[in-house]
């Protein structure tokens, strides 16, 4: 199985369970690969960013980017689930996180050609907050979107999410799916409202507390539900001004190897309401780190899966 086509290789049982039942390697804060030198304040920024951009712009920027690889690099390393964050200036949409990074359709158009020219691969765009959009910037995003996917969408008209396995996708040609999140308007049938995915965020500085946060959000999880897991911690300022020599990057480090065990140990599959939930997609920063062993982490899971699938009285630690 190569990372590129890793959907395409699953075992035909696996290609007939639902992508919400898969084990999933995912980017956080997908497209922020893009800021740069030129980038200027977002919407998202916070004041203490905003304070310290004035006189420190290449600090800011270190701790803004969280990922290194571009859109099409990420795909190829096993990258299918996107983590967006829009901002609007001008009435242009940009990609942000504290700085602009690049407006949203170019990337867009990567994952685009990606899914036509690899049918047998789904690819989840989850638009997870919104700045500076009024609601008729939230009717035009919505027209731009389904006018530039078009057919490629797998819509809430399409079947349950629980229907939405990699065969049926292949058969309908719907190879994408959005997730919508926090839209002040009835969402269109195109696309999947945030109940439908939960994202639990850890707020977390620590890795043992985001451990633990992990263990116990996951057990909210229902169902008929995706689900993501965020592997990630979240500096506080506190946390930031005792570490002005490092980067985001070198935190990701630490982060992936304090979990790599706990990650591990899951189980991706489909389960029962009273059994206990099972695990999705996972998030991450810096998904190319040691040429991309974190999707190699998550997506060897499947495997795991389909051994227990094989054999469903022999139990996973």
């Amino acid at each position: 199985m190569t990372r590129e086509h890793w959907m395409r290789d699953l075992p035909v049982e696996l290609r007939d369970l639902s992508i919400i039942n898969l084990a999933i390697p995912g980017s956080h804060n997908s497209m922020t690969y893009g800021i740069n030198s030129k980038s200027k304040l977002a919407p998202d920024a916070e004041t203490s960013i905003r304070r310290w951009h004035r006189f420190f712009p290449c600090f800011v920027r270190r701790w803004s980017r969280t990922q290194s690889a571009g859109t099409l690099e990420q795909l190829q390393l096993g990258v299918r689930y996107f983590d967006l964050r829009i901002a609007q200036k001008d009435d242009k949409f940009y990609y942000c996180h504290g700085l602009f990074a690049m407006e949203i359709f170019e990337p867009l158009l990567e994952i685009r050609q990606f899914v036509d020219s690899h049918p047998g691969e789904v690819v989840i765009l989850d638009l997870q907050h919104f700045y500076a959009l009024t609601v008729a910037h939230h009717q035009q995003l919505h027209k731009d979107l389904i006018q530039f996917f078009g057919h490629r969408l797998y819509s809430t008209a399409d079947g349950s999410l629980k229907d939405c396995t990699l065969n049926r996708c292949l058969e309908m040609q719907r190879n994408l799916v959005i997730i919508y999140r926090r839209c002040p308007i009835p969402l269109p049938l195109r696309f999947w409202p945030s109940y439908s995915w939960p994202t639990p965020w850890p707020n977390k500085a620590s890795v043992k507390k985001l451990q633990s946060f992990l263990e116990d959000s996951l057990l909210s999880r229902q169902p008929q539900q995706g689900y993501v897991s965020q592997c990630l911690i979240t500096p506080t300022g506190r946390y930031i001004a005792f570490r002005l020599f490092f980067t985001l990057k070198s935190t990701a480090k630490r982060v992936d190897k304090k979990l790599q065990p706990w990650i591990q140990e899951q189980i991706p599959g489909p389960f029962e309401p009273t059994e206990e939930p099972r695990v999705n997609v996972f998030l991450a920063d810096f998904v190319n780190l040691k040429e991309g062993q974190f999707c190699d982490w998550v997506l060897e899971l499947n495997t795991k899966l389909q051994v227990s699938m094989a054999n469903p009285e022999k139990e996973y630690t």
